[in-house]
């Protein structure tokens, strides 16, 4: 299966993230956390969130909170939102600032195209004359656009579109 992938920067503005997390570790939880929020009704609650601020349909993986002694991250799945948002009870959030946001946009015939997704976003991002920076904000996000992803069927011929995201500055 080959992977394709092409780059391209964007002035993010400022947006809180709301979603349902769990911490990632030894165990890769992810599957099962978007098998639920795809099954329960958790999705369709955030879409129908007035503030919702990404595109009908789209839902994102937020990546953060790395513990390097734990070798442990947070992963949220959910969606944007305006920053004022009130985050629902039982929900998590994340509020993300205005930054400059590298994004890789790869396409295959899998929806498993999340595999090493930030390596090979982070390669082309070099290539382009920019570098990750966390200074900002340590996070990358996975995003699922529902027109290129999320209602694609998987036969082998179709193509699924993923945007990986990273925080990134012009190399200097």
């Amino acid at each position: 299966m080959s992977t394709d992938i092409t780059f391209e920067v964007q002035d993010f503005k400022a947006t809180r993230f709301i979603g349902k997390e769990v911490t990632v570790g030894k165990k890769n939880t992810v599957p099962d956390l978007w098998k639920k929020i795809l099954s329960d009704g958790t999705n369709d609650f955030l879409q129908s969130l007035p503030e919702r601020v990404s595109q009908p349909g789209d839902t994102i993986g937020w990546m953060g909170d790395y513990n390097p002694q734990t070798k442990e991250f947070v992963y949220i799945a959910g969606i944007f939102t305006k920053p004022d948002t009130i985050v629902p009870d039982g929900y998590s959030y994340r509020d993300i600032p205005d930054c400059l946001m590298g994004i890789g946009w790869i396409q295959g015939s899998t929806s498993n195209l999340e595999k090493g997704a930030h390596v090979k976003t982070e390669k082309l991002m070099k290539a382009n004359g920019y570098i990750p920076d966390y200074s900002i904000v340590g996070i990358s996000m996975e995003y699922y656009s529902y027109e290129k992803f999320g209602k694609i069927e998987e036969d082998g011929k179709n193509i699924f579109t993923l945007g990986y995201w990273l925080p990134c500055k012009k190399m200097i």
